[in-house]
């Protein structure tokens, strides 16, 4: 369809709406230069410093080299086909894993909205359909005396409406900063969690392992000391000692046979928790899990140096993050002193039914069209604005005080962890040759008692100590291994393998797709950028 055109007569000027509309597009390019060249209002983020030491103050004694970089699959020194079994199955199914996971989801969407807001942030088509019943006495009502009606009408609208806030002091900017920040946080999460879930496999396979143990030493511990009450009852039968002897082997058999449900009941914790961290209710898997010794700590452990863990651990990286996150919204108040600029225009057709006019007529008697720039400069705020600011501020500052926090904490936890690791050697390697000292000790207590040469208060004192020796060399080699997975996580390592199939199971992101339309979002890295290396939008 041709529409009609209209020819100026001559010596006539372009009327201003031509004018401006051919000028509207040059305003338009100015205001995108101005804008990209305008800096952004607020200070720049930077990792603050933090103390570290050159080395660990026990580096040295376990004969780690200083450039020795940690072990991510630190789990697999311990050479335990059973444990590496465990922990993969653990970082695929564990569900505290898996609501880290969807964090990182949100996060992803969030930093999506924080982007949309540097487009124009109002873009609505308007409709509507107006009755209208006129007072007679409403101010454009007509006088009585004028014989004219006051008739209801129909009225329809529709039109587009769009505004956009121009981001000249980079408010809309540094909030996709924070969210950024706020991502990669919510990735270091994940990866804490991963970490943290990691060694509580390893450390409840470890108790596991050494309740079996004590188990163990208290079978073998009931099988002696029946053995000591069947010959304390033989010699009592024969009148070569008292009955005091044979009920005190007695009392010794049943002290020991009343550890075992106490023992065993912590053996069945250790394995409930060990069913709850792979994802699946308490159960028995005791078949999965077999029987097998303490797994032992390798003889050489590689430490790295203090200021790796800046970039290993999790928690420190989100400090930072955190910190990053705040910074930019202090910038973002800030912005809150300038002036808004904004950029507004409004198109549309109506019609009513009126007198000759039909409602008929919306698209075809002209339109209604306006538009141009605006300005919002705050006033009369009442300190709102300078006193945000100061919040914003100390909450920048809490967030720089709390990561240099968090580096001293890790490296507390890493010190601790390895004057743990090194004590329980020396404590284990004593309790070693106290054990074998108390087992010669009963054998030679034993030997002299059925050939009465002493009572048997020196076999039950003997078989008494045997028993605490044993128990207390299980508990010192698991202690050892515990301490080891300790030493691991405080050097935050574990992390970057991502899961196989991914940190969210294909169920759960075909249950989420059946609800909401989430585009290639979950697939991009496994849901969950590795090492905080998140890949943004082009801006």
């Amino acid at each position: 369809m041709t529409l009609p055109t209209r020819s100026l007569a001559p010596g006539t000027h372009a009327p201003a709406v031509t004018v401006a509309s051919r000028c509207l597009p040059l305003l338009f390019l100015l205001l995108l230069s101005m804008l990209s060249a305008c800096a952004k209002v607020g200070p720049d983020f930077s990792t603050p410093d933090a103390a570290m030491p050159a080395s660990w103050q026990d580096g040295a004694v376990l004969g780690a080299a200083s450039g020795r970089e940690v072990s991510e699959e630190w789990w697999r020194s311990f050479s335990d086909t059973t444990l590496d079994k465990l922990v993969a199955e653990a970082r695929g199914e564990n569900l505290a894993l898996h609501v880290a996971a969807l964090r990182v989801l949100e996060a992803r969407a969030r930093l999506g909205v924080a982007v949309g807001n540097l487009y124009p942030q109002r873009q609505q088509a308007t409709g509507g359909l107006t009755w209208t019943h006129p007072s007679d006495r409403a101010p454009t009502a007509p006088q009585p005396d004028t014989g004219r009606g006051n008739p209801d009408y129909l009225q329809t609208s529709v039109g587009l409406d769009a505004a956009w806030e121009l981001d000249f002091w980079g408010k809309y900017r540094r909030g996709v900063e924070a969210a950024d920040a706020d991502l990669r946080a919510a990735a270091a999460d994940y990866e804490a969690a991963m970490v943290a879930v990691t060694a509580e496999v390893a450390r409840s396979y470890v108790l596991y392992r050494t309740l079996q143990q004590q188990l163990a030493i208290a079978d073998n511990n009931v099988a002696i000391q029946r053995e000591s009450l069947r010959i304390a009852t033989a010699r009592f039968n024969y009148g070569a000692t008292s009955e005091r002897d044979m009920r005190q082997a007695l009392s010794l058999l049943r002290d020991t046979e009343a550890s075992i449900p106490s023992l065993a009941h912590s053996l069945r914790e250790a394995r409930n928790a060990l069913c709850v961290l792979l994802g699946k209710p308490p159960q028995d898997i005791t078949a999965m899990l077999g029987t097998a010794p303490i797994p032992m700590a390798p003889p050489g452990v590689a430490l790295g140096i203090p200021a790796d863990l800046l970039r290993r651990r999790p928690d420190v990286r989100k400090a930072e993050y955190a910190a990053a996150g705040q910074c930019a919204r202090l910038g973002v108040a800030k912005a809150d002193f300038y002036p808004a600029i904004s950029l507004g225009g409004f198109v549309g057709f109506t019609a009513s039914n009126v007198g000759a006019f039909s409602t008929g007529d919306t698209f075809s008697h002209g339109f209604t069209a306006y538009g141009g720039p605006g300005l919002t400069l705050p006033l009369f705020n009442y300190g709102r604005i300078v006193n945000n600011v100061r919040a914003q501020d100390a909450r920048f500052q809490q967030a720089l005080t709390a990561y240099r926090e968090t580096v001293l904490s890790a490296l507390r936890e890493t010190e601790d962890g390895i004057d743990r690791y090194l004590n329980a050697q020396g404590r284990a390697a004593l309790l070693a040759e106290s054990a074998a000292d108390a087992a010669r000790s009963l054998e030679l207590a034993m030997v002299q008692y059925q050939e009465g040469s002493t009572d048997f208060t020196t076999v039950l004192t003997a078989a008494r100590d045997l028993s605490t020796r044993q128990d207390a060399l299980a508990q010192a080699g698991g202690e050892i291994s515990q301490s080891l997975v300790a030493v691991f996580k405080a050097l935050g390592g574990g992390w970057r393998t991502l899961p196989e199939g991914g940190p969210i199971p294909l169920e759960t992101l075909r249950e989420m797709r059946a609800r909401t339309d989430w585009g290639a979002l979950p697939e991009e890295h496994g849901a969950v950028p590795a090492g905080g290396d998140v890949r943004l939008p082009d801006l």
